[in-house]
């Protein structure tokens, strides 16, 4: 099989590890392997423990190379946490600088684009951080707005509007060192809510207004679209591990019980869980096993769930949006 052919991609997440393996075939793209693991070492999205997290990645890959009898070599990797953020920038750069002999200005290429968004990401960061993407929202050409693609286009100036996501140097360095632990090569990082929407969101979706969140493990991530452009992105540190916590608090149980109990009888919205059933809780350590009903169950996931939303709201709200979003708010992520 020619390898060049294959893509990997890895998603490094708080509870779990999923290891994808495709094929390109006849402009398309088929999975051909699937590997998931038990996230080891991981907390919210940051490496806690290198020598658990090499394990579990390469418990993942190795069952998806038994899949499709495949070696992979490199993977894009997804990355997410709270130490993600997202902030918009603008550049300018002149084209022409005379009116007199050239009143329509000159043409604008490609090298002319690749140079407004250089300008455009000439911003002051912390020596600790640094730029995981560009996202171009929009280009203006002298007077004119709006414009997606300005390559073509005549005129004096050219603007662009970009989202920068930035990353903690050491938090990226901690997941390379993993990764090159596992002997994998990395084909690059990416923003695993930005790899959702991608998945998730259609054109209309993106072009209309849509607020995505993703709710994984560890973090809810946050990432909103207007005119096809990003606007917003960024990570609250609550998710789906956060509710296990809370019912094994709650219910005096283990986390493998909690997380089970979860899956199986949870209701995010008490009013409409159903008070007469009867959940049993195994007893741990020698304490008596236990009965409650899904409403009570219900009341605690549901206190933790009004908090991620609270947070993810105040997310929203630094986007400065004011216009509607049309296709309101879509939920991704195993914690959905």
């Amino acid at each position: 099989m020619n390898t060049d052919d294959i893509i990997t991609g890895i998603d490094v997440g708080t509870t779990k590890i999923v290891v994808t393996i495709a094929k390109k075939e006849d402009n398309a793209i088929n999975i051909i392997g699937t590997g998931i693991s038990k996230s080891n070492g991981l907390n919210k999205g940051i490496v806690v423990n290198i020598h658990d997290t090499v394990k579990s990645i390469n418990k993942a890959i190795s069952k998806a190379e038994e899949m499709c009898d495949i070696s992979i070599e490199s993977a894009y990797i997804g990355i997410t946490g709270e130490n993600i953020k997202g902030i918009n920038c603008s550049g300018a750069i002149t084209i022409s600088n005379s009116d007199y002999i050239n009143p329509a200005g000159d043409t604008i290429e490609e090298k002319d684009v690749m140079k407004v968004l250089d300008h455009a990401q000439a911003i002051n960061l912390s020596p600790e951080r640094k730029i995981l993407h560009i996202l171009s929202q929009d280009f203006k050409v002298d007077e004119k707005s709006g414009i997606k693609n300005p390559i073509g286009l005549s005129g004096h100036r050219l603007e662009s509007k970009v989202h920068l996501v930035t990353i903690a140097r050491n938090i990226e360095k901690d997941l390379t060192t993993c990764l090159e632990k596992c002997e994998i090569d990395i084909d690059g990082f990416i923003l695993e809510p930005l790899a959702s929407s991608s998945s998730v969101l259609d054109s209309n979706e993106k072009k209309l207004g849509t607020v995505l969140i993703d709710i994984g493990g560890g973090t809810s991530d946050v990432i909103i679209y207007h005119n096809t452009s990003i606007l917003h992105t960024g990570a609250i540190p609550l998710g789906g591990e956060s509710i296990t916590k809370d019912i094994a608090y709650g219910l005096g149980t283990s986390l493998e019980q909690a997380e089970k109990i979860k899956c199986e009888y949870g209701v995010s919205k008490a009013s409409i869980a159903n008070k007469e059933e009867s959940i049993l809780i195994t007893g741990t350590n020698g304490r008596d096993d236990k009965n409650i009903s899904q409403n009570s169950l219900a009341k605690i996931i549901e206190a933790r769930m009004t908090e991620i939303f609270h947070l993810c709201k105040s997310e929203i709200n630094k986007s400065n949006h004011n216009e509607h979003f049309t296709f309101g708010v879509v939920l991704t992520g195993g914690g959905a």
